[in-house]
């Protein structure tokens, strides 16, 4: 694998990437510190030939340069964010670890870009890329340990400013070295959709140790829409689908769901099976109240086949608990 420094002095960089950018000399003094560290911690033991020396002297001022100006730039400029996003281990754990709808948002450049570091009892954790739109939230992370060290060392906790909605959240996670390893957050707010969102991420450790993270991201939109407005009443059950999005992220379909029956009522989570014009059964990428998000379409797909599922159970007041299925009017829509 190719080391980070390779990377960056085989960047080919314009003046005009840099049009947006100020950094201070403080900025780019802390960045140089952190990888000089980094260098000598990490990579003393590959350092052993003279010829090596000589090629990390020669290249290490410029690589730590535009180092500092592309993170100090990634959040300024989405051309730069791309540039960033193709650096080893920071910028591909959207790629290596992602459904493929992170994976195309990240080459595509619409995430955000954090590059925050935090070093506590010699155990550093990194955050990367953060995506945020309608249907989830993601952020993905490295951690970097003297001693071997595994998820389940952290109770990882997720706040946003001015309180918590309801969510759930998974941790997707790449272990295969005890002492170097990614990850990614996957957040699924209920009923939470602001333009622009504080995100705060906090690791504790089995130790004592708080690592904080708080970053900034603007929702990414899709690129087209279709409003359906359908509507459906099977026994108690009534569903509505409001609309359907896609683009890069994925194919995201949003619905209200209801069961009501004499002084109760619940909300019902639909589930939905989507063949593309090509007879493809298309992959759900995550799924909870209200939005289901399948994979992206392909450039050739004209129409889409859509039916949906309503499963759930009912409580009666003996106790005893009935199971619903309904298999509900499927339909079609046209890709323009």
């Amino acid at each position: 694998m190719k080391d980070i420094f390779e990377h960056l002095n085989n960047l080919k960089l314009d003046d005009e990437d840099f049009k947006e950018m100020e950094v201070s000399e403080v900025e780019k003094a802390r960045v140089k510190a952190k990888l000089k560290q980094s260098i000598d911690k990490k990579q003393s033991h590959k350092m052993r030939k003279q010829s090596t020396r000589k090629k990390w002297g020669y290249g290490i001022g410029a690589a730590v340069l535009a180092f500092g100006l592309l993170v100090a730039s990634a959040t300024v400029s989405p051309t730069m964010a791309q540039v960033v996003s193709s650096i080893p281990l920071i910028g591909q754990i959207y790629k290596n670890l992602g459904d493929i709808g992170l994976k195309n948002v990240s080459e595509a450049g619409l995430s955000e870009f954090s590059g925050e570091s935090k070093t506590i009892n010699e155990i550093t954790i990194t955050l990367g890329e953060i995506y945020y739109d309608n249907a989830r939230v993601t952020a993905s992370f490295s951690v970097d340990s003297e001693k071997p060290i595994t998820s389940d060392y952290f109770n990882i906790k997720h706040n946003y400013k001015g309180g918590m909605p309801l969510s759930n959240y998974g941790i997707t996670t790449d272990e295969s070295s005890p002492t170097n390893w990614t990850g990614i957050l996957n957040i699924n707010y209920s009923s939470f959709n602001p333009d622009t969102l504080e995100l705060g991420i906090t690791f504790e450790g089995k130790q004592g140790e708080l690592f904080e993270f708080k970053k900034e991201v603007v929702k990414a939109e899709y690129d087209n829409k279709i409003d359906i407005a359908k509507s459906q009443q099977i026994e108690n059950l009534k569903y509505e689908i409001h609309d359907i999005k896609w683009g890069t992220p994925g194919i995201l379909i949003s619905y209200d769901a209801q069961y009501k029956e004499e002084n109760y009522g619940r909300g019902v989570i639909l589930e939905f099976e989507v063949v593309d014009s090509s007879n493809k059964r298309l992959k759900e990428i995550s799924g909870k109240y209200g939005k289901q998000l399948f994979e992206p379409l392909e450039n050739d797909v004209t129409e889409l086949t859509i039916t949906p599922y309503a499963k759930f159970d009912i409580q009666r007041g003996d106790g005893h608990i009935e199971w619903k299925e309904h298999e509900l009017e499927p339909f079609k829509i046209t890709i323009p």
